[in-house]
């Protein structure tokens, strides 16, 4: 039996639960005690309270979200000289040593680079440079434009004055200006 046929034979309500919406970075959304659910005759509607949070969560789901959109943008990848560069955490870390080996290596001329998966390319000294001081300018730009949004949300006295704060726009751009790299 389906459940309106069970209803209509006399067993139990049909359950009507239609959430309200709500503003997860402003508010809270539980269900009501079945206490304060409105029931009929053959039907019990689920209750709902949503909640103001109070500002200093706000704050903090703001702030959560500036730190996951610093790591978006960081890690996100770059353009230098007009060939894509990988900057998630372990790419830095492989070019920072690469730059690292060519600065105590006099002797090494090339070295080979995966530069995509299945994409190799040959690199000298200079190239290898260029693209970790590229990096690390991009890092470097994200952890300024995190800073600077961070003071202005520390700073915000209200509800309006954190939602006035643009989290999407002032980040560092991925296309870097490099001679020709790979």
């Amino acid at each position: 039996m389906t459940d309106d046929e069970l209803v209509a034979a006399g067993f139990g309500l049909k359950l009507v639960d239609q959430p309200p919406t709500f503003d997860p970075a402003k508010q809270t959304r539980q269900l009501a005690p079945i206490e304060e659910w409105e029931v009929m005759d053959s039907t019990a509607t689920v209750g709902y309270v949503v909640a103001d949070l109070p500002f200093s969560a706000v704050r903090d789901l703001k702030l959560a979200a500036l730190t996951d959109k610093r790591w978006q943008v960081e890690t996100g990848g770059i353009v230098v000289g007009g060939a894509p560069v990988r900057t998630d955490a372990n790419s830095q870390a492989k070019i920072t040593g690469a730059v690292a080996l060519f600065q105590n290596d006099p002797e090494l001329e090339t070295i080979d680079w995966e530069a995509q998966p299945n994409v190799w390319v040959t690199l000298d000294a200079p190239t290898m440079q260029a693209i970790g001081i590229a990096v690390g300018r991009h890092v470097q730009g994200c952890f300024s434009r995190a800073k600077a949004l961070s003071v202005e949300i520390m700073a915000a006295a209200d509800l309006a004055g954190l939602d006035a704060i643009d989290l999407e726009s002032g980040w560092p751009g991925s296309q870097l200006k490099s001679r020709s790299l790979i």
